[in-house]
């Protein structure tokens, strides 16, 4: 009851507000000054409704203060925030950036932008809405290390990898020993095909921290797929499962490794340790190849099956699917050969 009470005291002591501004003083007022104190009218009675949680009546009072004050930064950034939450997503998204035109420096219209573009499933947009609110913190704060990170892993998740190895060389230039931050610079290289780049990143971040597990795995498995230091790739990735013994892709890298060493029987027991921890059609293409190698055939096809089904436009298990087809028709195609030139 009491709250109610107090409900009930603000929009009364605000209906006078209204009251005094629609009428005494504003008798003398210019024309100007009158639309906008009815705007204030309708916005102070709009802040009200907000404060009591009547969000469809704040609207309507916003909409009418926009009537009498169209270039008002505040009204348009309300209405925004309360269209959102009725769900009128595109009336929202309107007015937000009557909001960001009106007063490109405040940062909240973006904030709000980019929650609707996500609701929206708009990825990019909301994307480029934090965009801009980063650069803000990165100009204003050139040596906020955190902010710097924020940009660099949009970027990343953007696959704008030229713009994130830019960010992340920040905060190497800031704090040289971030291992962290050079894994990622390593993973940014591979991502572009950069392979010297990567694998001097990845022993950099091991440098700086032994026991960082995502470069001893990534420099391992670069290792492997290039063919080369098997021998060194096997120690990186026997100390990245002695930190986290049950990760399924470290295990895959080291059941890898031993495939490109030619040890088949010790990569099948690797990778089969992976069946349970993670489903990733990677790993079942490589088990696809061991049992390839094993002369199992039906294994082989079943593991590149299931590669194909969680990852469907893979070309290249395709080609391995019909070399398996293939072999089988040669091969029944000399045994009845055989069987022919045995017969009487």
């Amino acid at each position: 009851m009491k709250f109610l009470k107090v409900k009930r005291c603000v929009v009364g002591g605000m209906l006078l507000v209204v009251a005094f501004l629609g009428q005494g003083p504003l008798a003398f007022a210019s024309e100007d000054q009158q639309l906008l104190a009815k705007a204030l009218s309708h916005y102070t009675m709009g802040l009200v409704y907000d404060f009591l949680g009547l969000t469809q009546e704040a609207v309507l009072e916003y909409e009418q203060a926009a009537l009498w004050d169209q270039e008002n930064h505040a009204i348009h950034l309300r209405l925004g925030i309360d269209y959102a939450r009725l769900g009128h997503l595109s009336q929202a998204i309107e007015e937000l950036k009557l909001a960001v035109q009106i007063q490109p420096e405040d940062l909240q219209p973006h904030y709000i932008l980019a929650l609707v573009y996500s609701t929206q499933k708009d990825f990019d947009k909301a994307a480029s809405e934090y965009e801009l609110i980063l650069q803000h913190f990165s100009k204003a704060e050139p040596e906020n290390i955190e902010v710097f990170g924020y940009l660099g892993q949009l970027y990343y998740s953007q696959g704008r990898f030229d713009k994130a190895i830019e960010q992340f060389k920040r905060i190497l230039s800031l704090e040289p020993d971030n291992a962290e931050v050079m894994y990622l610079l390593g993973s940014l290289y591979l991502e572009l095909e950069d392979r010297p780049q990567a694998i001097e990143f990845f022993k950099r971040s091991i440098m700086a921290d032994p026991e960082h597990e995502g470069s001893l795995n990534s420099l391992g498995y670069v290792y492997a797929e290039d063919g080369i230091n098997l021998d060194e790739a096997v120690g990186l990735l026997e100390r990245a499962l002695k930190i986290s013994p049950n990760n399924g892709a470290y295990l895959d890298s080291l059941g890898w490794i031993y495939y490109k060493k030619e040890m088949y029987a010790q990569a099948l027991e690797l990778l089969k340790q992976t069946i349970g921890l993670i489903e990733d059609p990677v790993i079942y293409d490589h088990l696809g190849d061991v049992y390839w190698k094993m002369n199992e055939d039906e294994q082989a096809r079943k593991y590149w099956e299931l590669s194909l089904e969680l990852s469907p436009n893979q070309k290249h298990i395709t080609a391995k699917l019909d070399n398996l087809k293939n072999r089988k028709e040669k091969e029944q195609g000399e045994q009845v050969v055989s069987h022919q030139e045995m017969s009487p």
